[in-house]
């Protein structure tokens, strides 16, 4: 007679059980470009993770109808989704000012931020909007690191901040376009009256 077979462990048969399946939605960029992202990874954006609640978008196999995200570039978009779905299942970062200054940058979100300064504030517009906390965490030490030990001067090149000679040319540039676009409206409404005058009955031939 065979020997009996010891009952399985409740805890192992939980972890056997089949993670929920994934479910892809749309996101539709500013430029009006598509981008997917995996329900695992929307987890990451307390925003999208709150509509897509909210909204029921959840049931599998059913389509979905596109996210528009307004305010974010597909570039930008594409480089959300790339984080998000890197990230997808780890733990959101609790609202604690001590754990977020004593964080270390992983080597993978270290590189993935080795982007142009451009670029990088878009990125940090982006995941501040969406609410991504680790992503905004990583992100914002990175400028500040960028800062450390930098001259007005040299703040002023790394953040794009203009002169005050830079302010006054485009202000000037401004004012100039200005009055010539009011210039071109007044010679249009002039052109226009004379040939409604011209057109008038008893107009002379």
């Amino acid at each position: 007679m065979s020997a009996e077979q010891p009952a399985p462990d409740p805890a192992s048969v939980v972890e056997a059980a089949p993670s929920e399946p994934l479910i892809y939605y749309t996101l539709t960029s500013c430029d009006e470009q598509e981008v997917k992202i995996s329900s695992l990874a929307i987890q990451q954006s307390k925003t999208l993770d709150d509509l897509v609640g909210n909204l029921h978008f959840s049931e599998v196999g059913k389509p979905t109808e596109p996210i528009p995200m307004e305010k974010i570039t597909k570039a930008t978009l594409l480089k959300i989704v790339e984080w998000c779905e890197k990230h997808k299942g780890e733990s959101i970062p609790v609202e604690d000012d001590t754990v977020q200054r004593n964080t270390t940058t992983p080597e993978w979100d270290e590189e993935f931020l080795n982007i142009d300064n451009d670029e990088l504030f878009h990125l940090i517009l982006a995941a501040n909007y969406l609410d991504i906390k680790q992503l905004m965490i990583y992100a914002c030490k990175k400028v500040a690191l960028m800062a450390k030990g930098k001259s007005p001067e040299e703040l002023r090149v790394i953040y794009g901040i203009p002169t005050d000679e830079e302010d006054e040319a485009a202000e000037k540039a401004a004012a100039e376009q200005r009055k010539a676009k009011e210039a071109q409206k007044a010679a249009a409404a002039d052109a226009e009256a004379e040939k409604v005058e011209e057109t008038a009955p008893g107009a002379s031939t």
